[in-house]
């Protein structure tokens, strides 16, 4: 795998809307406010109902009340002489503005005469100048209930209704004259806009408390989702890791629920993956190092890889990928025979061929162990150049994964300052110095200004104990 610039790795992250808390919380909230709707909803309709029948209530009283007030023999005098200035149609006006004032009522009060179908006539109004007889159209809605009252001869009130002169709920009250007859209806009509801004204060304050419990329901729901979704984290995150190769830091899952239970045996799984991994790098290690040509211990080249990356910020998965490439760098040439490898002079170019497989061969040797293929970057890259002057693949510049760039220099350098068959030992110094000359060539040069940063005697202590560092 090639790695980009040097630089800290992006976490991958699940978009917001997958996240198990964001789906938690918005769940919780979502029920929550349904939920405190749905009952506010409920009790709207409740106050609604109880509203109109307490005003329909009232009117049917005052309807009631006030044609008992009414002398039916004079009414029906009234209406039959037709004429409005006469002693009994004052008295009749009169006793309909009591009712209007005493009722508090702020529209007119009326009587109605000849009821058929949607028609009727105005009789006596408590103010006003209309004449007796006045042919008036009856709204749809209160047809049906004029003509019950009528019929019946009980008091009896509408729903509520629009029409051209607003919205409106009216009660209707029989007028009898002494011999038991219907004579006329008592009407009163009552605007219902109290009784409308009541219902707009209800519903406002349904929002209200739904939103004031959506806010309460969002607080909660994400407490409660942290408290759930945390332990949950730390298994993802672990998961992560184990996936990404990382075994060093399995996390303790403190919940003490079954997902504690799980995270659990999960770190007790991971431990024992990362004994068994290990066993498995000792095993390959031991025969690597029985057969190397290089003075130096494997272990030591891992150590002074991981002291240079030290300089180049790298992650734990980066640094545990590291760490076993060099290990296991030259695994490959296990099948490389070993007079070549031991060879004092120049190798003929089929030999040099066959050298030059070896990091492939490595790569195809641990690529089927699934864990150990973290270190395939650094076996099949370590010999890749900067300048793209390297084998087996040619890979140029940051082409080449990181952590190959990174042990191709410690390599590079513990090969100079020890002995190698067809050449002496250099100092630590000089071969700093090559280095740098190297830097943009066969190096990274981030790679070496961070390794030329390493004082040369603590490069000695790294890869061997006894080397001039003059």
């Amino acid at each position: 795998m090639n790695e980009g610039p040097i630089r800290k790795p992006v976490k991958a992250r699940l978009p917001v809307w997958r996240r198990l808390g964001v789906r938690l919380g918005a769940s919780f909230l979502l029920v929550t406010a349904v939920a405190i709707f749905l009952s506010g909803l409920l009790q709207y309709w409740d106050q609604k109902e109880r509203l109109r029948e307490n005003l329909a209530s009232r009117l049917l009283a005052i309807a009631g009340t006030g044609a008992l007030l009414l002398d039916g023999d004079l009414h029906q005098r009234v209406v039959t002489e037709g004429g409005k200035d006469t002693p009994a149609h004052e008295k009749i006006r009169s006793q309909l503005l009591q009712i209007e004032k005493t009722n508090q009522l702020r529209d007119r009060v009326y009587t109605l005469v000849d009821v058929k179908g949607d028609k009727a006539k105005f009789a006596v109004f408590s103010r006003g100048e209309e004449s007796i007889g006045k042919h008036y159209s009856l709204a749809r809605e209160t047809q049906p209930i004029l003509h019950q009252v009528l019929k019946e001869g009980k008091p009896a009130y509408t729903d509520i209704y629009t029409n051209v002169h607003g919205t409106w709920i009216t009660a209707f009250a029989p007028i009898q004259n002494t011999a038991g007859e219907i004579v006329a209806t008592l009407e009163v009509d009552y605007r219902v806009d109290v009784y409308l801004e009541q219902l707009r204060t209800i519903m406002l304050w349904l929002y209200i408390n739904s939103l004031a419990g959506a806010m309460l329901a969002l607080v909660a729901g994400v407490i409660l989702a942290r408290q759930i979704t945390r332990p949950v984290g730390q298994l993802s995150r672990m998961a992560r890791r184990v996936v990404e190769g990382d075994l060093t830091t399995p996390e303790r899952i403190k919940s003490r629920d079954e997902i504690g239970l799980l995270g659990n045996v999960l770190h007790l799984v991971v431990e024992r993956v990362h004994l068994s991994h290990r066993n498995v790098v000792d095993v390959l290690v031991r025969v690597v190092q029985a057969q190397s040509r290089e003075t130096g211990s494997l272990s030591q080249l891992a150590g002074a890889a991981l002291a240079l990356a030290d300089r180049l910020d790298l992650s734990t998965t980066q640094r545990e990928a590291l760490e076993l490439g060099a290990l296991l760098h030259d695994i490959g040439e296990i099948r490389v025979p070993d007079a070549v490898l031991e060879k004092a002079g120049p190798l003929t170019p089929e030999e040099r061929g066959l050298v030059q497989q070896h990091p492939a061969w490595g790569v195809e040797i641990l690529e089927t162990v699934p864990v150990l293929t973290p270190a395939l970057d650094v076996v099949g890259g370590h010999h890749e150049r900067y300048d793209g002057g390297g084998y087996p693949q040619g890979l140029r510049g940051e082409e080449i994964p990181l952590t190959a760039r990174i042990f191709a220099v410690v390599d590079s350098l513990d090969a100079m300052i020890h002995d190698r068959p067809h050449r002496h030992a250099r100092p630590v110094s000089e071969a700093l110095e090559e280095l740098q000359r190297e830097s943009q060539k066969q190096f990274d040069p981030r790679v070496v200004d961070a390794a030329l940063k390493i004082p040369p005697e603590r490069w000695a202590e790294l890869l061997v104990r006894h080397v001039s560092t003059e």
